[in-house]
Order: structure tokens, then sequence, then C-alpha cells
């Protein structure tokens, strides 16, 4: 009896087993799909508008009639199809979206009447035959009528490759007659590669069959593209929505007979079509960001509203004025697709000098082997008169290229090594790390490229340069080699190796490194180094903070009492996003939590304040400032942008430095470190923009140079510190719709920083006062073209402002030091606009829109030890 019952269960495993795997092509063999021949009336419609908006749009719609006809069949479970394309037109409609759609002339005319073939077995299409004479447009709107005849009827995944290309498809039977047909992660051979995150999609289909499934009477497919240019509320951006709809009726023309096998049916197809494949063919489209029509046209009018730009004075003045940003990003992208004879009268010696700039700068954004080429023909690097203001120019803007070809990062690392002149090759080294940093080739060649170079160097200076170009390549397999510059390297040597490691925090965050950077805080070494190190190991720190809590005792242990102020203070910013860190300091003894001992004397200071809230994003203003016996010694001042899900963008970081001050203000006795004793008397100024260090600029050297700087006035009036570019959030793709239209989808925005400074000292008043001014214009602009066979559809939108801010300093030392710090934002108008044009036979539609808004200004408390300083100075003015 068991002997039965085991057999019994054996034969039911493989009976179940046998019917679950081979359910899908059972079922669609069930289905008995074209047994007959029938028609259908076929309407296409795509739309394109703005993402928050209903009521405009540009689109169109194809009807036309498609006969299906069997001409050989195997019992329904595959067949040779004959489709008859019908009467096929195009539709459109006026700037009313309440008008109807009314036929417009177009390329469809010709066609009238056209036949094309497939190959379908078991729900799937095998083969698509088409006549390759037809215009692209047509054949893709064929292979998008074959492909909605690609279905199953059973709930199932697999992957399928169709009109879209090769996408993830889930089928759900919803009743007997319905089936719903999701795809998703589409990938479509020949055309551009998709970009993650860039566009949602969502792809649909829903088929009806009739009750004995012997037939499809209807179908229901639509597709969803949206283009978020950035924000919570969805200010910006574009969707592109496309429906298909097929809907049997009776069968109409003459039945041809029908083959005897399929090797029959295929000898008698006509000679005009050809086998081809069932996904969209490529079909080019044109940036739909272009204003003009063409790149020609539209360089040519980028150039020329350059020069309109500069000759009313205001894009010198204003640096960071919107309209400039504009014209900038215009032009940038017209100079990354234009050939090199386009580009090579852009640059001669007779045009005017802030022209030269804004197109050295232009052409190293773009970063194209076209535009390397043309900039380094003009250079003449090897000449003894090479233009040396516009090559480090052009070699700043290089760095902050999204991506540059791969030729120009070989030769710009190539030139670091040859060019004699130093600040030139230290332009190109950091240049050449920046731009290598988004291809993981390049980047890992240009590590080797800077160590082999870090090793033969000789002098600090050289040290301190390569240092700060494996920063810039944001590796994090140099952080050991980082680390132990900053452990031995000399004071701007392991200075440049701390700032450097914080592009690479996540690597710092082990067992191992940990205890490193605390050692360095502990460690007897300039107080200007002890703080790098300090508020790095804070900062990394702060995710999981509780193995600080030794690092503060042994700090209130003996370190110096600017180094605890700038502790706590970076602690209390911290605790501001980090719980965590709130719970660590409450683990510490009772001694430590009052304000008397958190709030030690000193002047050096860590601050962290908000500057702004637009669409989301955040506008974050940080700063530390190491002094020491009342004198600035190391000053770091940070703006950053934080996205609604919480990224990070370094948009520019001012950093100002001294040494030797001590001498000359006559406090030497209250310096912190014994280092400072005998140290040239020097200052200098480094900028870093997009998280991309620059080059270093030494602003004197010795006290009679200082001195000199100061009987002078030298920099008494607002002096542009710096100008500078860089590209943002650009992203685009192309993709093939449902009804075979080719879609492009661009986005592009472009910062545009003008920081002008001034400082005005008085010896015999013994005071001092520094105003610093910052303008982040931005630009930020979005598009899509979906170009189909008769008809063309763009749309493109933009978002224009200039938020600028302003810090001054007041500083009186007739009797001691009192600093007042005053930072305020002025107010800011921005403007946004839309344009939605539609061509559609010999119809021309067009839609605009514009909008402005403004947000006001606002001054930052600095704290009320700082607010009442300044109303002190204020009254002794």
């Amino acid at each position: 009896m068991l002997k039965f019952i085991i057999i019994f269960f054996y034969c039911s495993a493989i009976l179940q087993t046998t019917t679950s795997s081979s359910e899908s092509r059972a079922d669609s063999g069930q289905l008995k799909l074209f047994e007959e021949p029938i028609s259908y009336d076929v309407e296409s419609t795509v739309l394109l508008n703005e993402l928050e908006r209903k009521e405009k749009e540009v689109s169109y719609k194809i009807k036309a009639k498609l006969n299906v006809i069997p001409l050989w069949t195997d019992a329904g479970a595959q067949s040779l199809l004959k489709f008859e394309l019908l009467s096929p037109r195009l539709f459109s409609r006026s700037k009313s979206v309440t008008a109807d759609y009314l036929p417009m002339k177009s390329i469809w005319d010709l066609y009238s009447h056209s036949t094309f073939y497939a190959h379908w077995k078991l729900g799937l299409i095998k083969t698509a035959y088409l006549d390759f004479k037809d215009p692209v447009e047509i054949q893709n709107f064929k292979r998008a009528l074959i492909s909605v005849f690609q279905f199953e009827a059973v709930s199932k995944e697999l992957n399928e490759t169709d009109v879209s290309g090769t996408c993830h498809v889930q089928y759900e039977t919803t009743s007997s007659n319905t089936v719903r047909k999701y795809k998703s992660s589409c990938r479509a051979n020949d055309w551009p590669e998709l970009e993650e995150g860039v566009v949602k999609s969502r792809r649909l289909a829903r088929y009806t069959l009739d009750e004995q499934r012997h037939t499809l009477k209807d179908l229901h497919a639509e597709e969803l593209h949206e283009l978020e240019a950035g924000g919570r509320a969805a200010r910006g951006g574009l969707k592109a929505r496309a429906w298909l709809r097929l809907t049997a009726g009776q069968a109409t023309g003459v039945t041809p007979p029908r083959a005897s096998s399929f090797a029959e049916a295929l000898d008698a197809l006509p000679d005009h079509v050809e086998m081809g494949s069932l996904q969209a063919a490529p079909v080019h489209v044109t940036d739909p960001l272009y204003l003009e029509e063409s790149l020609e046209i539209e360089l040519e009018a980028a150039v020329l509203e350059l020069r309109e730009r500069l000759t009313d004075g205001t894009s010198g003045a204003e640096g960071g004025e919107a309209m400039t940003a504009h014209v900038v990003r215009r032009l940038v992208r017209a100079l990354r697709d234009a050939p090199l004879p386009a580009l090579v009268p852009l640059l001669s010696e007779d045009h005017d000098p802030e022209y030269l700039r804004q197109m050295c700068m232009s052409l190293g954004l773009a970063g194209t082997a076209h535009t390397h080429a043309t900039a380094m023909r003009f250079f003449r690097l090897r000449s003894r008169d090479a233009p040396v203001k516009l090559v480090h120019t052009y070699l700043a803007a290089l760095a902050l290229s999204p991506q540059p070809h791969e030729s120009i990062v070989e030769d710009v690392l190539r030139l670091a090594e040859e060019l004699t002149d130093l600040e030139l090759a230290e332009s190109a080294l950091l240049a050449g790390a920046a731009a290598a940093a988004g291809d993981e080739r390049l980047s890992a060649g240009a590590r080797n490229t800077i160590t082999k170079s870090l090793v033969r160097c000789k002098t600090d200076e050289c040290r301190r340069v390569r240092v700060v170009a494996l920063g810039n390549l944001r590796r994090e397999d140099t952080v050991e080699l980082l680390l132990e510059h900053a452990e031995s390297g000399s004071r701007d040597v392991a200075l440049a190796a701390l700032d450097a490691l914080g592009g690479a925090r996540a690597a710092l965050r082990t067992a191992a490194r940990l205890p490193r950077l605390e050692r360095l805080v502990l460690r007897p070494r300039p107080l200007e180094l002890r703080a790098a190190a300090l508020d790095l190991l804070l900062v990394v720190s702060a995710e999981a903070p509780f193995g600080l809590t030794r690092l503060v005792l042994e700090l209130h242990a003996g370190a110096p009492l600017e180094l605890l102020r700038l502790a706590w203070q970076r602690l209390h910013a911290l605790a501001a996003d980090h719980p965590h860190v709130t719970n660590m300091m409450q683990l510490l003894p009772q001694r430590l939590r009052g304000w008397e001992v958190q709030a030690m004397a000193g002047t050096s200071s860590v601050l962290v304040r908000e500057l702004g809230v637009m669409d989301g994003w955040r506008a974050r203003l940080g700063s530390v400032q190491v002094a020491s016996g009342g004198l600035l010694r190391r000053g770091r001042v940070e703006l950053t942008a934080v996205s609604p899900r919480g990224e990070h963008d370094d948009t520019l970081a001012v950093e100002f430095w001294t040494r030797g001050l001590e001498a000359i203000a006559g406090n030497g006795q209250n310096s912190d470190d014994e280092e400072e004793e005998g140290v040239e008397v020097s200052g200098g100024l480094a900028l870093s923009v997009g998280g991309v260090r620059g080059r270093s600029v030494t602003l004197f050297t010795g006290q009679g140079e200082l001195l000199g700087h100061v009987w002078a006035g030298t920099a008494s009036e607002p002096t542009a510190v710096l100008r500078a570019a860089r590209t943002v959030s650009a992203a685009g793709l192309a993709l093939p719709l449902l009804d075979g239209a080719a879609l492009r989808l661009e986005r592009d925005a472009l910062q545009l920083l003008a920081l002008d400074a001034a400082a005005q000292v008085s010896l015999w008043s013994r005071s001092a006062r520094s105003q610093m001014g910052l303008s982040v214009a931005l630009e930020a602009a979005w598009g899509a073209r979906v170009l189909a066979a008769g008809a063309t559809l763009t749309a493109r939108g933009w978002l224009r402002g200039a938020p600028r801010m302003a810090i001054e300093a007041d500083l009186d030392f007739y009797d001691g030091n009192v600093l007042c710090v005053r930072v305020y934002t002025t107010g800011c108008d921005s403007s946004a606009g839309s344009e939605l044009v539609s061509r559609t036979g010999m119809r021309h539609v067009r839609r605009r829109r514009h909008s402005s808004m403004k947000s006001p200004g606002r001054t930052l408390s600095l704290g009320r030890i700082n607010d009442s300083l300044c109303c002190v100075l204020t009254a002794m003015v």
C-alpha cells in the first residue's frame, strides 16, 4: 500500500510541474488568435505640457484603419500576419484646449495604403517584415502597431522586446477576458544610454478579448514620462504622454488564400519588405533647448547674444546677473555640439578682454575635444606671450566641466608636468585631476600619475599641490596616502591633506582611521592644523558620535581654549541635524555640561546658518574661524545648497589664512603654540567651487609688503576675487514612445558665481573694515521634443534668479580686539517661463507663459554677543 501512495504522489508532482511550466504557452494557444481577418480603428495621441499644469499643451493625433489578415496559421499557436494600414491622417488643433482635432495635410497622405508583415508565435512577435525605403518615423509607427499584438493572457513576469526596446514586463489577468500589461526598465539599443533617475516613466496596456478569447476586441495603451527640474513643489519640469487605442470592427477587403506552410507564406511576401527588428530604429532629434532651428544658427545667435550682453555693460559689472547665466548656459550648450571649423574664429586677440574671458570660460565648461583644441591653439602655451590669465580661466572652468573628453584629461595632466610656469602647472594639475574624477579609468590613471609625481617632490610646495590634486580626484583609495601626509607632513601639506580627506568622509568611518584623526587633534601641532583635524573628526563621527566622549574629556584636560571653543560650537551645530550628538553630550560628566564650561573665552568660532529656502532647496552658510591671540590664523566660509532629498552641493568655499601676524600686533605672547615664533609674515587665499579646489593665491609675503598694501589702500574698493561658472544637474535622454515617435528630454542648469571683496585698514585709529559680496546667478532650463512623421512638438521651461549675500566685518583693535560681523541677504527677483510649440503639417501653434517672484532679504543673527558688539561699534562711529 505504501508503494502505491508514493507512486501516486510522485506522479502528481510531475503532473503539477508540467502544468506550471507550460501554462503560459498553453494559455496562449487556447486564445486561438488570428484565425480570421479583422479590422481595427486606430487612434494615437501624443501630448507635451508642463509638469504642474493640465490645461495647456501641444499635441497631435494619428487616425487610421488597420486590417490584420492571417496568411498562414498553425491552429492559433502561430501565424504569419499581414497588416494593411489604410487612410492614415494627421490631426491637430488650435491654441484652444477645447477645440476639436482637425485633419492636416502631411506626409501620411502619401501612404494611404501600405502593407507590412509579422511572424506571431504564442503571444510573441518573432520577426517584423517592413519596407525600409519608408521614412524611419513611418517604419517606427508600423513597429508600434505590430508591438501591441505581443501579449499573453496569464499572470507572469518576463523580459520582452518591442518598439520600446527590451523591457521588464508583468502581465496581470483581471478577468477571464481582460489582461493588463506593465512595462518598466526599457532599454533600446542604438539609442542614447538612459541615465537612472532622470525621468520617471510608466507604461501600461489593457487588452480586452471577446467571450471566447479568440479575438482582441479592444486595446488601450498609455505611457507617461516625467522630467523633473528639481524642487519639492514640482515648479519646473515637463511631461510627455502618449495613448494608443485599437477598436475592433468588421473585416474589410479581400481575404487572400492561406498558404499551406510557413515557408510558403514567407516566399509569397513582396520583394520590397525585409526582415527587421521590432525595436524602434534610432531617430536623431535636435536638442530641445536650442532656441534656433539648427546648430549653426544656434551657435551664431549665442555668440551674438554674448556680445550684446557685454556691450550694454551689465555682464562685467554684475558677473552674477541672471541673464548673464542664461547667455553663458546657451553658449556652452552650443559649443558642445559645434564642429572645429565653427569654433576657430571665436578666439582672436582683436576681441574685447571681457569677451575673451567669457569665451575661454565657456570653452572650458564645454569640455569637448574640439573646444580644447580651439583653446590650445589660441593660448600658444610654449610661447613667451601666452595669455596667462586666460589660461587660468580656461583651466578653472575645465575643472568644473561635467563630462570632459578623455583626451583632454590626458593632455592637461601632461601639460602639468611639462609647463615651467609653476602657477600654470598647478592650475593644469588641479584641473586635470578634477576632470578625471568622473571616470573610473581616467581617475585611476591620474591617481598613479600624481602619486609618482608626489614621490619625486623635493619641496613642501610641490607636495602641497599634489596632495590638493589627490583631493580633487575624490577617490577612496587615496585616503591612506592623505592620512600619512596629514600625520607627517609640514603644516601646509598636512592642512591640504585634511581638506582633501573632507571629500572622502565615508572612507574615514573605520575603527582604524578615526583614532588616527583623534591623535592628530591631541598632538602638539599648529593650532589651525589641530582645528582642521578636530572639525573633520566631529563631522565624520556625527552619525555614531559616542566614541567622542573620551576625546572631549582629553581636550578639557589640556587643549588650548580656542580648540575647546571650536569643539563645543561644532557639536552644538551638529546636534541640530543629528540627535545622536545630543544624546552623546548628555552622557558627559555634569561638570562639562554648563554654559560656563562650553563658552570658553576666545575668538575662534563655528557658525552654521540657514540663508533661505526656495522650492524645497535650502541655502546654508557655514563658517569656521580659527584665531589665536585675537588674530585670525585660518578662516573658512562655505556656501552649501541642500536639495529636498537631503543631497548636499558644495557651491562655494572661501579660505583665508595668515602667518606671523603676532609679531606686528605685538601680542605674540598670547599665541597658543610655539611654531609661530620666527615665522615670516604672510597671507593667502584659496577657493573651492563645486567641491573642486582651485589654485591658491598668496596675497602678501613679508611685513613690508603687507604694510605697503595697507598704506596704498590695496583693495579698498570692491575688487573681483572670483568669477566662475559651473554646470549642475545636466542630464538628457532619448527614447521611443509607444507610437514609435522619438522623444528627447533634456535638462540643464548653470551657476554663475561672482565674489567681490574690499578691505580698509587704519593704523591711525587702529581699526579695520572688510566687505565681501557674493552673487550666485542661476538659470535652470528643461526641454522636450517629440519627432513623429509629419509632426514635431517642443516644450521648454526655465527658471532664473540671482540671490545675493553680503558679509561685513568691523574690527577695533585700539584697546583689545572688538569684532562685529554682519551677514545679510538682499531681496531676490526670480522669474520663470515656458514655451510650447507644435508643428503639425502646415499648422504652427505656440504657447508662452511667464511669471516673476520676489524673495525678501534678511539679516542673520550671529549671536547676542556679536549683536551687542555691533551696536557698540555703530554707536562709536
